[in-house]
């Protein structure tokens, strides 16, 4: 028997624990553990445990990367705010971003204009444009919102990114299409509808023609009459310095990132582009004495410090994908929606199905690795168009990564933000409604006019 006819609704039952723990508890890592081993108790009754260790080991080893990068991110980003090198470039950024609504265009552009992965434009717009952002009252809710969703929406606009690459080489694979998988991302670019309307709708959420509205609308306020951009209950904590220091050179900032993004599109690695980047902050800062040698390495440590509860709830994020993967959620949530597609439905559905597989299992690249084989064969056999089929599929994984409030994109930017997941999942997903109902408006009229 298969996992979908074991267990069919009951795979959605440990991402139903998950969400309303986290509700809730307004955490993230222990409801996710939480449900994750009810996804265990479900498949291997009461060796639960047994099966719950095996695939936390397993992953331990197969997302060493994501230790690494976000340790790395955590170190570079712990360099440059004690070392004070982001002063500079907060100084000549407040000549231009004087307010809240040049602080939030600022904000779009940096996240636009490092387009290569959606983590490196959440550390480029993140840290060159907090500070900015503090001094002109705007809440870490807002800031987060704006920053992750310009991430999510650009990686995939930009068909060089490592996520167009990615989606390129799966449509490539299936060899239904002339020319190569870049060629047809490329043709799809037009309709990732929802990449589009979520740049849009954050850029009119910061200059105010669309006011933000519900807990974003009291956050906001909050900021503006008490001057405390961090919820109450964040886990920040927040050091008065005694002395304040000196505003360092620009270019104390400028020249790590700069030869960051060089390093990175050089290598296509963002591990090389990072470990530069410290390197570098290393032999600017201690010459300067903005750093001492013994303060260096132990904002080295506290870096990798601040980024494990970061790391912990990314991996525990991939230990459910295990747990959903073994109870078939993907193919039953596909199954269950195969009845009602027509051409004319394809490209909504697609979008839909990639939205809700991606929020509810954190998982986008693998839930599109999914769904390509399923969705654009399909769109082949009916006739649909295919650039529509293929843009609604990885717009859909955009818009998992960008609602998916235990994913490792919201988890890094909340985590930068130093606010939690469930700060960001209470303000910023309002805020994300109006641009799926759009979105899918959208896919519904194309299906019927393409």
């Amino acid at each position: 028997m298969d996992a979908i006819t074991n267990y069919g609704a009951l795979s959605l039952l440990p991402v139903a624990v998950v969400i309303i723990s986290a509700i809730i508890t307004k955490r993230a890592l222990e409801p996710l553990i939480l449900g994750t081993m009810v996804g265990f108790i479900i498949i291997a009754k009461e060796k639960f445990v047994f099966s719950y260790l095996d695939s936390l080991y397993g992953e331990l080893g197969e997302s060493a990367y994501f230790i690494i990068i976000f340790g790395l991110f955590g170190i570079f980003i712990k360099l440059l705010e004690t070392s004070n090198a982001i002063s500079g470039f907060t100084k000549l950024g407040l000549r231009f971003a004087n307010n809240k609504k040049k602080t939030g265009i600022l904000t779009w552009v940096m996240g636009i204009v490092l387009f290569l992965d959606n983590y490196f434009s959440i550390l480029g717009a993140g840290v060159s444009s907090r500070k900015i952002a503090d001094e002109n009252k705007m809440s870490r809710e807002m800031f987060s919102f704006a920053v992750n969703a310009v991430a999510c929406s650009t990686c995939i606009l930009v068909p060089l990114s490592l996520w167009g690459v990615f989606m390129g080489s799966q449509i490539e694979d299936l060899n239904l299409l002339p020319g190569t998988g870049i060629d047809a991302v490329v043709k799809a670019v037009p309709f990732m509808f929802f990449a589009w309307m979520s740049l849009l709708f954050v850029l009119l959420y910061q200059l105010r023609i669309i006011k933000p509205f519900g807990p974003m609308k009291l956050a906001e306020e909050r900021a503006e009459t008490t001057g405390e951009v961090l919820p109450a209950d964040s886990l920040a904590v927040e050091v008065a310095e005694e002395e304040e220091k000196k505003v360092t050179s620009v270019w104390n900032f400028a020249a790590p990132m700069i030869i960051l993004i060089g390093i990175t599109l050089w290598t296509q690695e963002l591990t090389y582009g990072l470990l530069t980047g410290i390197l570098v902050c290393l032999i600017l800062y201690i010459p300067q004495k903005l750093l001492k040698f013994g303060e260096a390495f132990d904002s080295i440590w506290a870096g990798f410090q601040d980024m494990f509860v970061v790391t912990a709830i990314v991996i525990s994020a991939f230990v459910l994908q295990n747990a959903n993967d073994e109870l078939g959620l993907a193919p039953y949530v596909i199954e269950t929606v195969s009845p009602i597609i027509s051409v004319n439905l394809l490209p909504l559905i697609a979008f839909i199905v990639l939205l809700v597989l991606g929020f509810v299992t954190g998982s986008f690249w693998g839930m599109a690795a999914v769904c390509f084989p399923i969705m654009i064969p399909l769109a082949n056999t009916l006739g649909a168009n295919m650039y529509l089929t293929i843009g609604a599929v990885i717009a859909g994984s955009a818009a998992g990564s960008a609602t998916c409030f235990y994913g490792d994109s919201v988890t890094l930017t909340c985590g930068l933000a130093k606010i939690k997941n469930i700060d960001y999942a209470r303000t910023a997903l309002p805020m994300i409604v109006p641009i799926l109902i759009i979105t899918s408006i959208l896919y519904l009229i194309a299906g019927f006019i393409l």
